[in-house]
């Protein structure tokens, strides 16, 4: 038995991060002409002086010190996430993990002002992770990355692959677009069919002309922005309901990743009240909205809070009757990634049983 096992038999891990240790780990999968643009392959040589060479969008906030966990570093001296053996040991084997559900670390080019080069890198991408990682271990799972900007372009990668039964679900990511607009439908309606719910994940905030900076503007360190990546799932949960996307798509789950979950209470509750007063607005909502955040929406637990009695987390849980809605995510190798069970002491067996397992067996397509 592994040093953190416990009584629980499964575990599904909803957010493990995966990173590219090189570029060149796409070439297999990019034609010659977007390899040039990106300089990787042989086109490397050609940047001399590395001018005019492509760069990855990168978030503009540095954590101060190195956002992954240096304990992570894998045997050969590489950055954490970029091996796939070593991930199963370090953190499959050590926590007992039934699946562990892939969401790209390096970033995608969601919000990317080149959607050409956005397509093709999601394609390139997707194959990538299939056969690095997908076929390394069968406890891998993943979600995959699409061109947000561009929904038939998003549409065509899911008929190419979501047939694979090992995705299960669809990293959208974050654009300067309401997730609840008419331009994401079509989107919708897809992964409805393909039975795969949308993913949102912090990445492209402040990384791309496309992105959003948390709908006030951008904030002016990394603790600011780290603490306020809360406000984005909130407005897109706004957008969601206002809009009628669950009306619209009654099948349809969206699963936020990393955005915390203490303030579900004040957005339930606000939404309701205002619905009572204002509902002449948003005509075709058939209930109140809390009905179908709670049917529709699903949360990560991490960065999971800790208020000064433990105890209180599952009261503000039962308040708004959010025990089908939480997942459990690792956050692996992430600074503030959780990685044992002791955050969650404090909670029913039966509390746990649905956090670690049943409500990601539930909301993923597995």
């Amino acid at each position: 038995m592994n040093d953190h096992a416990t009584d629980r038999n499964q575990l599904i891990d909803c957010d493990v991060h995966n990173f590219l240790g090189d570029l060149d780990e796409l070439v297999p999968y990019l034609d010659l002409s977007w390899q040039k643009m990106m300089n990787i392959g042989k086109f490397k040589k050609d940047s001399v002086l590395n001018i005019g060479s492509f760069q990855f969008p990168h978030v503009r906030y540095s954590h101060a010190s190195n956002p992954l966990r240096t304990d992570a570093i894998t045997p050969s001296g590489d950055y954490p996430g970029t091996d796939p053996q070593f991930l199963v040991k370090d953190l499959f084997e050590r926590y007992n993990t039934t699946y562990g559900i892939l969401n790209v670390g390096h970033g995608s080019m969601s919000a990317y002002h080149n959607i050409d080069l956005t397509i093709a890198y999601s394609t390139a991408c997707n194959e990538w992770m299939y056969d690095k990682w997908i076929k390394a271990d069968p406890r891998y799972r993943m979600t995959m990355v699409c061109a947000p900007l561009d929904p038939k372009a998003t549409i065509s990668e899911m008929q190419r692959v979501a047939h694979r039964p090992e995705i299960v679900g669809l990293n959208l990511q974050n654009v300067n677009i309401p997730m609840g607009s008419r331009h994401f439908w079509d989107i919708y309606e897809a992964a409805e069919h393909y039975g795969l719910p949308i993913v949102l994940h912090p990445d492209t905030e402040g990384s791309g002309e496309y992105s959003p900076s948390q709908f006030i503007g951008p904030a002016s360190t990394y603790m600011e922005w780290h603490t306020t990546l809360a406000l984005v799932a909130q407005r897109q949960i706004a957008s969601l309901v206002c809009e009628g996307v669950f009306e619209k798509f009654p099948k349809l789950k969206v699963i936020f990743i990393e955005y915390g979950f203490s303030w579900l209470p004040s957005v339930m509750w606000r939404m309701d009240k205002n619905w009572k007063a204002l509902r002449e607005s948003v005509p075709w909502l058939k209930k109140l909205p809390s009905e179908y955040i709670r049917s529709h929406i699903r949360l990560g637990t991490q960065p999971i809070e800790e208020p000064f009695k433990p105890a209180d987390l599952i009261s503000l849980i039962q308040m708004v009757k959010a025990e089908e809605m939480l997942l459990f995510c690792s956050d692996y190798p992430h600074w503030d990634g959780e990685f044992d069970e002791r955050a969650f002491v404090h909670f029913p067996q039966e509390l746990k049983r649905k956090i670690f397992y049943d409500n990601a067996l539930e909301s993923y397509r597995f």
